[in-house]
């Protein structure tokens, strides 16, 4: 009787210290996707902070954008693809990626967008990911395509910011 006494605390002791806990065991694929925006979004404002102003305005050629046409890109893409995270799409701040705009303004609008997908993602969890938004048009999409999309556009046109750099003679990184 006495060793039951003991054993049984014990027991239900080492199960909660090996159980997760339940928001982390609830947001392993969100906290996954948070970290590899927060790289990306790193690696896109360290090139736009780096890039001189001079740059700005170079378009490699006339078929594709200017680098600062490329960053206003990034940034009403990321509004447009948060706003159906959030499940509301198309309610969104909007960017006018033609906009002449001075360097910082682009950064602002850089950091004002990615801010949004953070707030958009911040109390997502794995859950969250399957839930259904339906767009205008009465389709239906998984908000895990929004996250998805999110990664890879992000991902997809800082290739970009790192070609116009680098035809400069300049690295994104460091």
């Amino acid at each position: 009787m006495r060793a039951s006494l003991f054993v049984v605390p014990v027991l239900a002791l080492a199960a909660l210290v090996a159980a997760p806990s339940s928001v982390s065991a609830q947001s392993v694929a969100m906290d996954g996707i948070r970290g590899e925006f927060a790289a990306v979004k790193a690696s896109v404002m360290k090139a736009a902070d780096k890039a001189p102003e001079s740059i700005y305005g170079y378009q490699p050629t006339p078929e594709v954008y200017t680098f600062r046409k490329m960053l206003l890109h990034i940034a009403d893409a990321s509004y447009s693809i948060c706003s159906g995270f959030k499940g509301t799409p198309g309610q969104r701040p909007k960017v006018n990626a033609d906009a002449p705009l001075p360097k910082a303004d682009v950064t602002a609008a850089l950091t004002a967008s990615f801010a949004y997908c953070d707030e958009a993602m911040a109390a997502a969890t794995d859950g969250t990911l399957a839930e259904l938004v339906t767009l205008s048009s009465g389709a239906k999409r998984p908000k895990s395509y929004y996250a998805s999309h999110l990664l890879a556009h992000t991902s997809l046109h800082y290739g970009n910011v790192v070609t116009y750099m680098r035809i400069n003679k300049l690295s994104p990184g460091n």
